[in-house]
């Protein structure tokens, strides 16, 4: 595939971020000095800067120039959207390749956790507020975040928030959720006894359990 002068731009200035040491919120030098140092025309050098804003790696202020990007997941989630999406019209397997995805990663996170008493205090404290419908999706999504917290990755703590995003935006392809306040109380409970254990084997069982509803959904649709 013949490469675009715009996308050499969008290399050469990844190139020159990581060269010169320069993190989020740092200026980008101005579009001339861009242009000269790279040997390009102002369009593509604006068309450059232009792709690489979508993609978070940097930011356009308008009158101030352009910074740094924080990089964040956040950038990705209409393509992964639009995925799930295109993938589950006929049988559903962009949403079940999602549900996987995330059910791999969140198990092998919760198995790095130590189970210390803070932590697992703070995810007791989220399961009881998910007895009350009008606190139980909100104290879901903290469990879960705590859990990457807890285990110190960064990355997957966004990757897990792009993928329930993406979830909420695609849950209507399977119908409403089955599962009582009751129900959703006693998976999470599941999963901060298995934590509390330190056993490996009954965190993956756990963890497998919370997602067997969205599972039966997804069959049955």
């Amino acid at each position: 595939m013949r490469t675009t002068r715009s996308q050499e731009l969008v290399d050469n200035i990844i190139e020159l971020i990581d060269r010169r040491k320069l993190r989020a919120g740092d200026p980008l030098p101005p579009e001339p000095r861009l242009m000269e140092e790279f040997d390009a025309a102002r369009n593509s050098v604006r068309e450059a800067l232009r792709t690489l804003q979508a993609l978070g790696i940097v930011e356009i202020r308008h009158g101030y120039g352009t910074f740094v990007g924080n990089a964040s997941m956040t950038a990705l989630s209409p393509s992964l959207l639009f995925r799930t999406r295109a993938h589950s019209r006929d049988n559903l397997r962009g949403l079940s390749e999602l549900l996987e995805v995330r059910q791999i990663l969140e198990t092998e996170l919760t198995k790095k956790v130590i189970a210390d008493g803070e932590l697992l205090g703070d995810l007791r404290e989220c399961v009881a507020q998910m007895a009350d419908p009008a606190t139980a999706v909100a104290a879901d999504r903290r469990f879960h975040e705590r859990i990457c917290v807890a285990a110190g990755n960064d990355l997957a703590l966004e990757l897990i928030r792009l993928f329930w995003e993406v979830y909420r935006q695609t849950e209507s392809l399977i119908g409403a959720r089955t599962s009582t306040p009751e129900s959703l109380v006693g998976k999470h409970s599941k999963i901060v006894e298995a934590i509390s254990s330190g056993e490996d084997a009954r965190i993956a069982e756990a963890v497998s359990l919370h997602f067997d509803e969205i599972r039966y959904r997804i069959a049955t649709r």
